[in-house]
């Protein structure tokens, strides 16, 4: 019965090299003639060495078919290599004599070599009066290095006949072969000329590769036999500390190695915290990205979809000359400060975000300045019914900005409204990753409240400002009206008065209205500087008529 097969392709016998052992054994001629006493004995030294081999190389060995009475196996022998040594691919066609360094096609450092493969016939008067039968098979090295190699294994037959050397032979071509070849520091792998071979052994495994597709075998050989060792092995986690096998790492293609808990703990936390660009090898200063594979075995599927949505809006949001539609959110492409939303037909000034300015300049106006346009509208728009929604609607965005920016303060690097929820001064910019101080960025930043109260003391706004005072019932800090509205906040104790009545507004509702105050009345002096305007104005036109 032959041996289980290894699920490695290299394990797999090798029919040539038995068929060359059954003609070499033919071509020797009779064996000699030995008393039966003599050929028990072999029998039995043979048996034994096999158990032995067996023992020691375990799925590394496969065992023939017994064949007239001849015992033959196959052993794969992988030599031991210094630690940093390195393999150098040299061609010998198309090699510039002024330029040495042309001959080298590649060069690279490998932990692990492809194995050799040792095939051995055992004659009925081994190991008593003749050596194995033996052929010799390395896919890496030429055919005159791997004859040198069968020179030495019969010379170390020849230093001690007579005795079992099987197990001899394998150990010197696991820690001698490399050295006695001259590849102590790097191993050269040449593809030669015809004119460059000389005496090949009969007994070498010839097989005809380029140095190209040695090369790449011997590079996918050691990512395997590296990946194996990886598996098998005890690791720390960089992350936690915990010592796992192999299996319970992810290994990124930097190398890097984290265990399965913590890669998916930090992947979900930057998909959470929507910094999926962020999501790269957590070792310190290095930066590879993480494959989208590994992402989605890490995430699962949800979780990856949201993961690849983030990425696309982060991706879209870099581009410079993509803007977002004011209405619908729909992604733009900005030509000459202007865009167009493909899905609600928007026609957008991208400096603004107001309808395109046809004829004139954009003048890009500040929040605070927003604010008070959006009081002046209140102003001259009058309630009715086809008004209603636009008046409740433009009620709550002056509410909102007027809050926003009362309680917020711009980052100092991209000028973002960052507010202050709780904890201490140290702020963190989620945009751009700015770090600051809170207070001291307020203290050097003006906020709405604080525009709408200079505009009170500095009427140059453009907005029509009473010149009477209306002290704040709580405080008696005086402040003007802007425009008609009568309904007034302190910007000293925020409280909300009414202009006509100084009194404290709990509920606009309740306090305007048909059985109340009014909320917009001009006063007196407005009122008449009004009038004389409008007088000027008719006078003006009847000259020019």
């Amino acid at each position: 019965m032959e041996s289980p097969h290894g699920e490695d392709d290299d394990l797999s016998p090798s029919p040539e090299a038995v068929r060359m052992l059954r003609e070499m054994a033919l071509r020797e001629g009779e064996e000699p003639d030995l008393p039966d006493e003599q050929l028990r004995s072999n029998d039995q030294l043979q048996q034994d060495e096999m158990l032995a081999l067996e023992a020691i190389y375990g799925d590394k060995i496969h065992i023939f078919d017994e064949k007239a009475g001849l015992r033959s196996f196959q052993i794969q022998v992988h030599c031991e290599i210094p630690d940093g040594i390195s393999v150098c691919a040299e061609s010998s066609q198309g090699v510039d004599d002024d330029d040495p360094s042309s001959k080298f096609l590649d060069n690279f450092s490998v932990e692990h070599l492809a194995p050799l493969s040792l095939t051995c016939l055992m004659p009925p008067s081994y190991p008593s009066h003749h050596p194995p039968y033996f052929t010799l098979g390395v896919q890496w090295l030429d055919n005159v290095k791997v004859s040198a190699l069968c020179h030495m294994l019969d010379s170390i037959w020849a230093q001690q006949p007579g005795q079992e050397v099987i197990y001899e032979w394998v150990q010197w071509l696991q820690s001698s072969m490399l050295s006695h070849l001259g590849f102590d520091d790097r191993i050269v792998i040449r593809q030669l000329d015809d004119s460059m071979v000389g005496h090949v052994d009969v007994r070498v495994i010839e097989e005809i590769l380029s140095v190209e597709d040695i090369v790449q075998h011997l590079i996918s050989y050691n990512e395997e036999q590296c990946h194996e060792s990886f598996i098998r092995g005890l690791h720390a986690c960089m992350i936690c500390f915990s010592e796992y096998t192999g299996v319970d790492f992810v290994k990124l293609p930097c190398q890097h190695y984290f265990c399965q808990r913590c890669m998916e703990t930090y992947s979900r936390m930057h998909v959470n915290e929507g910094t999926v660009l962020q999501l790269v090898c957590p070792s310190d200063k290095c930066g590879c990205i993480i494959p989208p594979n590994l992402l989605k075995r890490l995430l699962g599927v949800a979780d990856f979809e949201r993961c690849e949505r983030l990425m696309l809006q982060k991706a879209l949001d870099s581009m410079a000359d993509l803007v977002y539609c004011p209405r619908c959110g729909t992604a733009c492409l900005e030509d000459e400060k202007k865009a167009q939303c493909s899905n609600c037909l928007f026609y957008f000034c991208t400096h603004c975000r107001d309808p395109c300015h046809i004829g004139r300049d954009c003048i890009i106006l500040t929040p605070e300045e927003k604010l008070l346009t959006l009081q002046e509208r209140e102003k001259v728009h009058r309630l009715s019914k086809g008004e209603v929604s636009m008046i409740t609607t433009l009620a709550n965005e002056i509410f909102s900005i007027r809050e926003v920016l009362s309680s917020s303060v711009p980052c100092p690097r991209c000028g973002i409204d960052i507010s202050r929820v709780s904890g201490c001064d140290h702020m963190h910019c989620k945009n751009c990753g700015k770090h600051f101080d809170y207070s001291l960025a307020k203290r050097n930043n003006v906020t709405a409240l604080d525009f709408i109260e200079g505009a009170q003391k500095e009427p140059s706004v453009g907005l029509s400002v009473s010149v009477r005072q209306y002290p704040c019932p709580q405080c008696r800090k005086p402040h003007h009206k802007i425009g008609n509205n009568n309904h007034l906040v302190c910007a000293a104790c925020q409280t909300r008065y009414c202009a006509l009545c100084r009194k404290v507004v709990r509920k606009s509702s309740e306090h305007y209205g048909p059985r109340g105050c009014k909320q917009h009345t001009l006063d007196p002096e407005v009122a008449e500087a009004g009038t004389d305007n409008k007088d000027d104005s008719g006078s003006e036109l009847s000259e020019m008529i």
